[in-house]
């Protein structure tokens, strides 16, 4: 993946979490005001919520984070299933674990407090949801595509800290990986980024080169889900990612991104309608799950910091 992709894209995220109209009358600004400002429009924007109801500032505020960040992740992950799909890339291993490094890598590369705190938020949503499956007494699916939630969770924070030692190095010891095993992931984020970067490279488009139409469209949200809807409209979440990879990739044909009430909590890539589907479940089981167990594992973003 190109670190310039990467870091323009993650500018553009930065105008997402949360609720960008317009980013005009934010240049002025530190990112960090910028976003205080955009996130203070969101959570004024779903305080008249059923589902926020009597929720404190704080609570709320934490729950936009919380299910933006995995809803992102989520959104990035799936970009790495049309990546290897429609850029004929080649997987040694499972795709499952190559999109998940697309995710991490791309936030990496960005390397702002808005791009970990994503990362923190998705390696918590792995943790909570390993806990919940523990306390509901779920059995561990180890056919699955996917690896285990946990195995996830801290796959994440191993590319983190293979990334940068320094910076990471309290959050891995925070979440238990052992030293020994902090200086492995050194070798695992260096593969991880140069894999993708050599990968991408011929597909990388040119100056004046026509722009491959992604189109976006998002559902209603039925029921009590229409604050995700009106969430996401508000975030331009998809437009935001598909105006940068049209801009910076060249793609075999159109296809679409779209947010949509499903039925049921899931996001997938649809090779034979050419269609990236995340669903408004999604969003609210991570708003339930952080609910029901947030108060019991939560990382905070201190502990991404130098560890004394």
């Amino acid at each position: 993946m190109s670190i310039k992709y990467a870091a323009r894209i993650g500018a553009a995220m930065c105008a997402l979490l949360i609720g960008a109209r317009t980013v005009r009358a934010e240049q002025d600004l530190t990112p960090t005001a910028a976003f205080e400002k955009r996130l203070e429009g969101a959570i004024r924007a779903t305080e008249a919520s059923p589902r926020m109801h009597g929720m404190s500032y704080l609570q709320r505020r934490a729950i936009i984070e919380f299910v933006a960040g995995n809803m992102l992740f989520t959104l990035l992950h799936e970009m790495g299933h049309v990546h290897i799909t429609e850029m004929g890339l080649p997987v040694l291993g499972r795709e499952e674990d190559a999109a998940d490094s697309f995710a991490v890598v791309t936030m990496l590369e960005v390397g702002s407090s808005f791009s970990d705190n994503v990362l923190v938020q998705a390696a918590t949503g792995w943790f909570l949801n390993a806990l919940r499956d523990e306390r509901e007494g779920a059995s561990l699916t180890f056919y699955d595509v996917h690896g285990l939630d946990k195995q996830r969770a801290f796959e994440i924070v191993c590319l983190m800290v293979g990334s940068d030692p320094d910076r990471f190095r309290g959050l891995a010891s925070k979440v238990g990986v052992p030293e020994e095993r902090q200086e492995t992931c050194r070798g695992d984020y260096n593969n991880a980024s140069w894999s993708w970067e050599v990968v991408m490279k011929p597909h990388l488009r040119a100056a004046g080169k026509p722009k491959t139409v992604i189109t976006t469209n998002y559902g209603k949200g039925e029921d009590d889900l229409g604050v995700f809807e009106q969430t996401f409209r508000a975030m331009r979440l998809l437009e935001t990612v598909a105006d940068y990879a049209a801009d910076r990739y060249v793609w075999r044909r159109p296809f679409e991104m779209e947010m949509q009430t499903c039925g049921t909590a899931n996001a997938k890539w649809d090779l034979s309608t050419r269609k990236l589907t995340l669903c408004y479940e999604l969003a609210a089981e991570f708003a339930q799950l952080y609910r029901s167990f947030g108060n019991l594992v939560m990382l905070p973003l201190e502990a991404s910091a130098p560890a004394p």
